[in-house]
């Protein structure tokens, strides 16, 4: 039953524990570009929750941001 719910819990892409999962990928991002970057991470993932309209969308938000952060430090 546990791990029906803590998979119940990463399928829910508006949850909190599958957010925080996001921002913390932001953040090492962030961390491995050593780019200076002007909005907190908890900001950008906000940014994409607030425009994403399903999980898929939320998701190709989430990996387009990272990439771009990535691709800033070369």
């Amino acid at each position: 039953a546990l791990q029906c719910k803590m998979a119940d819990q990463l399928m829910d892409w508006r949850g909190e524990l599958f957010r925080s999962k996001v921002v913390a990928q932001i953040e090492e991002a962030v961390r491995s570009s050593a780019t200076h970057i002007t909005k907190s991470s908890s900001e950008m993932e906000m940014y994409m929750f607030q425009k994403a309209k399903t999980p898929e969308e939320y998701l190709a938000l989430a990996a387009r941001m990272i990439l771009h952060i990535k691709e800033m430090s070369k």
